[in-house]
């Protein structure tokens, strides 16, 4: 028996089992935010990037929300100035997705399967995903307006 897409949406909108984690990329190097569950190995992940002249605090409740359903969800904090660059906001998201599967998250109890990455953008960061998906092979990009 399949689920109806109500259904589906109903529960994806409200918050997912896991309990989620807060980290700082800038330990890596690079000025950002990564949500995660609580624990995991060969976790999906997401590289975040955010629109124009906004950064990622923005979009901390989406984030969250994904880390909530077993995502590491992860979003540089860069190119936040009046003339950004789209080249480099897509060269920070590859980054973080670096990171994201080089590094073991929390207290080392929480991997990424190099598999099983996204990236996704809204406005400005749209555009910065989809050229950071034209230079590497991911599951999946998501462009949002």
């Amino acid at each position: 028996m399949s689920a109806s897409v109500k259904s589906l949406l109903s529960t994806l909108t409200l918050r997912g089992p896991h309990e989620v984690l807060r980290g700082n990329l800038g330990i890596a190097g690079l000025p950002g935010v990564v949500f995660t569950p609580g624990k995991g190995l060969n976790l999906p992940a997401v590289a975040f990037g955010h629109g124009w002249l906004t950064g990622v605090g923005n979009y901390r409740r989406l984030l969250e929300h994904l880390a909530s359903w077993g995502y590491v969800a992860a979003a540089p904090d860069t190119e936040r100035g009046p003339i950004p660059s789209h080249l480099n906001l897509a060269t920070d998201l590859l980054t973080t997705l670096d990171i994201c599967t080089g590094v073991r998250l929390g207290a080392g109890n929480i991997s990424v399967d190099p598999r099983k990455l996204a990236l996704v953008g809204h406005g400005m960061g749209a555009g910065a995903a989809v050229i950071a998906a034209s230079q590497r092979e991911v599951a999946a990009v998501a462009a949002l307006y």
